[in-house]
């Protein structure tokens, strides 16, 4: 026989994993660093009565005469209103004088009325007479039609009758000056002259330069003593080729911008 020993009946499976509270201290107020040095300046520093608000504007009434009815202070209020300029109810009046002198005027101005009936008549004389509108025949039986209706060629007072159009003087104009500019070309003559490149004149310089140092070491290599007519014919021909390379050298040294010519050109 068993015997059950429970007596708490209303176990849970939460309250067997209850955690205890944790207890968090409390951290400390915040303190200011300067708040001991503050008060203590502040309790050295002399003060005055009424420093803040300032004495009384006026002796406090007598307790006697207490405030009756009607018998404050009234503050007025000023109302402000709208500014409306000064304005006359009539038109100022205009003198006589004036107004009279102005009617002299409105009738010297005036033209008199005009005898009409003398215009026309003069306009009658002078008048040309209508033209009569040009009629034709056009049958037996009497029937006319105007002449503007394409019985007449009335094209021929046009403006442009007998001229040439406008497209054709535009195709006329643009074959003269094609015509003039090939007559142009034609006549201008071509430059003899040809530019020598920066490519060009430094390729003629180092040639130059090459060509001076083969001279002077074959002129550097005679002998000291010239002797012989061939020995000195030799001599100066050296002396005189590297004269002139030394003057075409400083020449193209010196001038940035050459032109050169063949001479079959100027034949």
């Amino acid at each position: 026989m068993s015997v059950i020993l429970i007596s708490h009946h209303d176990e849970n499976i939460y309250s067997s994993a209850k955690k205890a509270p944790v207890c968090r201290k409390k951290e400390p107020r915040y303190v200011s660093t300067f708040q001991k040095p503050l008060k203590i300046e502040n309790q050295k520093r002399k003060r005055y009565s009424h420093a803040t608000m300032g004495l009384p504007e006026r002796e406090p009434t007598d307790p006697s005469q207490f405030l009756q009815k009607n018998k404050g202070v009234r503050h007025k209020v000023i109302r402000e209103r709208p500014y409306t300029p000064h304005v006359k109810l009539r038109p100022p009046v205009i003198p006589t004088a004036a107004l009279l002198k102005e009617d002299v005027e409105r009738r010297n101005k005036t033209p008199p009325m005009a005898n009409f009936v003398a215009r026309n008549i003069k306009n009658a004389v002078h008048l040309k007479p209508k033209a009569p509108v040009e009629r034709v025949v056009i049958n037996c039986h009497g029937d006319s039609k105007k002449i503007a209706a394409g019985m007449e060629p009335v094209y021929i007072y046009e403006e442009g009758f007998g001229k040439v159009p406008q497209y054709l003087r535009a195709i006329i104009q643009k074959r003269e000056r094609h015509v003039q500019f090939q007559k142009d070309v034609a006549d201008v003559e071509q430059p003899k002259c040809r530019y020598v490149t920066k490519e060009q004149r430094a390729e003629l310089l180092k040639g130059l330069k090459d060509n001076w140092e083969e001279l002077q070491r074959q002129y550097q290599g005679l002998p000291i003593i010239t002797d012989t007519i061939p020995k000195i014919n030799r001599k100066l021909k050296l002396e005189n080729d590297l004269k002139l390379l030394e003057k075409d050298i400083v020449l193209l040294e010196r001038h940035p911008y050459i032109y050169v010519y063949s001479d079959n050109d100027l034949s």
